[in-house]
């Protein structure tokens, strides 16, 4: 509903990289295995047991607020387990909202060999406290490097460990991470390899999700000392317990290296990946300078970090050269509040709140490449010269009807409908005026069912409450009196803020079988907890049921704030996807990016029931601030 629009990009050449005050490496001193991972508005990096002031830390800790400068805070694990001996490397952290505890990950010595151990905390930084016991033990280095997963699509957590000779492997926890889930077992999701140099010695196990696909990143040959030839590798499954398919299998003839030596650094490895607030993705790891690693002393295993980006053939790249920055360009976040994509011949069309004077709109044929402003008004689709209102462009609908396209939109706290022959606009009124109302009025959404035309938007009477109206034949009004309410806030998840003017908004309907269903958000959209839910109801007009397991879409299951005001679109494959707006991160609201999520219907004990399909979220890029 806000005029917020920004479509950002950013360089990521060496250049730019030090100029935003990110310099390599991040922290200068021994601190191997690296873990970085966001939380409470910063960044925090975990390593292997070292001295942190002169004072050796079983799990070193730092913290940062831009990833430039990094505080060493101290030890994350003050109190040696009792089972533990000595040493303690390898740590991996994670949240898990479902326990309300971060937990690491580690390994461990202990006088049954080297273990994998677990410790809980109620802070990032810690106090971690062990949980009493090692998860196992054995001779050797197999039970080492565990690294924590929790599944997007299942659910399923997961850890994977594994070093040396020996298969990186993977298994279920149960649910508060103690021990392996009672009846799994361990498998196998990859092997090491006599043909490659790097894959003889694998270790370092390291997860990440991205459009369907696990990538495995995992490190290979020998991590420390003289005969340090660390290098990351990569491998990749639709199945997060594998098979996984090497790199190399597909993108080069031999070999699945990600990142090895260079000039500047030796034995790059053991890494961890991780998203800045703006959802660029970066690998951290550890390296040695080059010359160093024959000393006895010397900055030791330093922590650096780099951006990578996934590129067009699904594979990750590191992000290093001005050449591959210009390429990262289709990389960028899109920052449209209040989207809808409408799905015409083939090409999917984004429009959404931001422009100042009416609606730019961007193109793809695959919703993940995405253009420039194409409109046919210098990028417009719409512009305030050729249509109602002069400010407030909110919230606009794009339909076909007739061999005509119309746009539903919102102007000077007013709607409108203006038509083009083209989804490319220009759309224009014949008459700039808007629909008829005695009150404010925003948000529409227009739905077609047997025939007739109906409007479904938000009046701005003692809070945002969503009507309904049938429209006339001709879509240039309403039928006043059909006017009927809707939605208003009565639940808790409706008003998480006790605010004086309730919010539900952001209507979207859809008709599946003799059920309808019709989508909304509540809250303020500044509101951490902007959510969707939804309701039923038998006829177009009402009256709606609202569902007993709302919200159906939210922070709390994609794990980022202020969630919804979007629309429903189905793609070329079939699937039932909502666009919608988030928060820019969990601590600025604005500007608001745009982002998929997919929905399914799935059985229920009366009716259908409309639910995510995943907690997957896909935040829309590439296009370019113009």
């Amino acid at each position: 509903m806000k005029p917020y629009f920004f479509i950002l990009f950013i360089f990521f050449t060496s250049s730019l990289f030090a100029q935003q005050g990110i310099v390599n490496p991040i922290i200068n001193q021994d601190f191997p295995d690296p873990t970085i991972i966001r939380a409470n508005g910063k960044y925090y990096a975990y390593a292997t047991n070292g001295l942190v002031n002169g004072t050796l830390a079983n799990i070193q800790v730092a913290v940062s607020d831009d990833l430039r400068l990094w505080e060493l805070l101290g030890d994350a694990l003050p109190e040696k387990p009792s089972w533990a001996s000595k040493d303690f490397w390898a740590p991996h952290v994670l949240y898990d909202e479902d326990i309300n505890k971060y937990v690491l990950f580690y390994s461990g010595e202990s006088g049954s060999g080297k273990c994998l151990g677990i410790a809980y905390a109620d802070q990032p930084a810690g106090p971690f406290t062990d949980m009493g016991k090692p998860l196992q033990c054995g001779e050797g280095f197999v039970n080492i490097d565990p690294m924590a997963f929790i599944d997007p699509k299942s659910k399923k957590k997961l850890l994977y460990w594994g070093s040396g000779h020996e298969p990186i492997k993977v298994q279920e926890m149960n649910d508060d991470w103690s021990d392996f889930k009672d009846g799994s077992v361990a498998k196998t999701v990859m092997m090491p390899r006599q043909e490659d140099q790097y894959d003889q010695l694998i270790e370092g196990a390291w997860v990440d999700y991205h459009e369907g696909f696990y990538y495995l990143y995992y490190s290979g040959d020998n991590c420390c000392g003289p005969q340090a030839n660390y290098a990351v590798l990569v491998a990749r499954s639709k199945d997060p317990f594998g098979p996984f398919e090497r790199l190399g299998t597909t993108r080069t003839a031999n070999s699945s290296v990600f990142l090895e030596k260079d000039d500047e650094w030796t034995a790059p490895g053991h890494n961890s990946i991780f998203r800045d607030q703006d959802d660029n993705i970066y690998i951290a790891y550890h390296a040695i300078p080059a010359g160093e690693k024959d000393k006895v002393s010397g900055s030791g295993r330093v922590a650096l970090i780099k951006p990578i980006r996934y590129a067009d053939d699904g594979w990750p790249q590191i992000v290093e050269s001005e050449k591959a920055a210009l390429k990262a360009l289709a990389d960028t976040a899109i920052y449209l509040a209040d989207p809808t994509i409408f799905h015409d011949n083939g090409t999917y069309y984004l429009y959404g709140t931001g422009a100042p004077d009416g609606f730019k709109v961007y193109t793809s044929t695959n919703l993940r490449d995405w253009s420039n402003a194409v409109g046919k008004k210098n990028g417009y689709a719409l512009h305030k010269d050729d249509s109602y209102g002069t400010s407030g462009f909110w919230a606009p609908q794009v339909f076909k009807h007739r061999n005509t396209y119309y746009l539903a939109y919102t102007a000077n706290e007013q709607l409108a409908i203006a038509t083009s022959d083209n989804p490319l606009g220009p759309f224009r009124q014949s008459q700039k005026r808007h629909l008829s109302g005695n009150t404010k009025q925003i948000d529409p959404y227009i739905f077609f069912d047997d025939g007739k035309a109906y409007l479904y938007y938000v009046r701005l009477d003692e809070g945002n409450r969503l009507y309904v109206a049938e429209m006339q034949p001709d879509l240039r009004d309403i039928k006043q009196e059909t006017i009927i309410p809707c939605i208003q806030a009565t639940d808790h998840w409706e008003n998480t803020a006790n605010a004086s003017w309730p919010v539900t908004e952001g209507p979207t309907v859809i008709k599946r079988g003799d059920l309808y269903y019709l989508l909304y958000t509540a809250n303020d959209y500044r509101n951490p907890d902007y959510a969707v839910g939804y309701a039923t109801a038998k006829h177009p007009m009402g009256p709606w049921k609202k569902y007993n397991k709302n919200p159906i879409i939210s922070r709390q299951q994609l794990g980022i704030n202020g969630t919804g005001h979007g629309d429903l679109f189905i793609d070329s494959g079939g699937q039932l996807n909502y666009v919608l707006h988030t928060h820019r991160s969990n601590e600025e609201a604005t500007p608001r990016k745009t982002a998929l999520v997919e929905l399914e219907f799935i059985k229920g004990e009366k009716e259908e029931v409309l639910q995510l399909k995943t907690n997957d979220i896909r935040f829309l890029k590439g296009a370019v601030n113009e």
